[in-house]
């Protein structure tokens, strides 16, 4: 009987994926141009783009505002609903597709069925997390990258401008410096520059795009020095080099704790098991 119910409720989402393949036949153009890489399995998100187009599974609410601002960050606001949406149409995809795998299969070999539906619930799981957090994961990635490299970024800027560069020039040389993430922002805000976009639009996006408040707070102010002059310009990146590699060495410091913290678990459970070991011998040795 419980093979039947594996079975027939295999069968029933397998029907409904199809279902949903043939009704979701529309957004073809949508899914077409995303990476297979980035995006596994992507030709079948059409399934999931028909199940959010109406009923309870439609992209609205915190959820769906939280992913438009973390996609917006990082694909710009013009494509935020695009990846946001995205990125809700391959959870419900990844977790249909796993599920109906799940209970065709414990149905087929009904003597590991509990084994084959605890592993397919736990990948279904974490498709849809891994789906619905990977912005935010790879947001805060940048953060951190961007966090680090941001003093490099600015003694550079500080040196340069020193020699008697002007600011666009600076930025450019020191873009192309790296391959890092800030590096690679900096050099889309070049880009945008030399096609027409204003300096102090340029750099503002730059500063929204990396998701790091540091480099939003530097960014800033950097604007509102360049509007006080040259001088000032110059001043504010030498000030601002010294406290970011102040930062920059307090938070190594705080680092490097935290890993000596986290060290001392492990220590510590191998010093138990060995005091275990000991104990046990001298047990044994007693009793025989």
């Amino acid at each position: 009987m419980a093979r039947v119910i594996l079975l027939t409720v295999g069968t029933v989402l397998a029907v409904l994926f199809l279902i949903q393949l043939k009704r979701g036949k529309n957004y073809d153009e949508a899914v077409s141009v995303l990476d297979g890489m980035e995006y596994p399995l992507c030709s079948l998100y059409v399934a999931g783009f028909a199940w959010s187009s109406r009923g309870p599974l439609r992209f609205r609410g915190k959820l769906a505002a939280k992913l438009k601002r973390e996609a917006a960050i990082l694909f710009k606001e013009q494509f935020a609903d695009y990846y946001a949406n995205i990125a809700w149409v391959q959870a419900i995809t990844l977790v249909h597709l796993t599920l109906t795998l799940a209970f065709l299969l414990a149905g087929l070999f009904f003597s590991t069925a509990g084994f084959i539906m605890a592993v397919g619930i736990f990948i279904a799981v974490f498709m849809g997390v891994y789906s619905l957090t990977n912005m935010s994961n790879t947001l805060s990635k940048r953060t951190e990258e961007c966090d680090a490299k941001l003093p490099d970024v600015v003694s550079s800027m500080a040196v340069l401008l020193n020699s008697g560069m002007v600011l666009r020039d600076v930025w450019r040389l020191v873009s192309e410096s790296g391959d890092s993430t800030i590096y690679q922002l900096m050099r889309k805000a070049s880009d945008d520059m030399n096609n027409g976009v204003p300096e102090v639009d340029a750099m503002y996006q730059f500063g929204l795009l990396s998701g790091s408040l540091e480099v939003k707070k530097f960014t800033s102010a950097m604007l509102q020095s360049l509007e006080k002059g040259g001088s000032e310009l110059t001043l504010f990146m030498e000030r601002q080099s010294s406290e970011l590699w102040a930062m920059k060495r307090q938070k190594m410091l705080q680092s490097g704790e935290k890993a000596a913290t986290k060290l001392l678990v492990p220590t510590m459970l191998v010093f138990v098991g060995i005091l275990i070991i000991v104990i046990t011998a001298a047990f044994a040795g007693a009793l025989f």
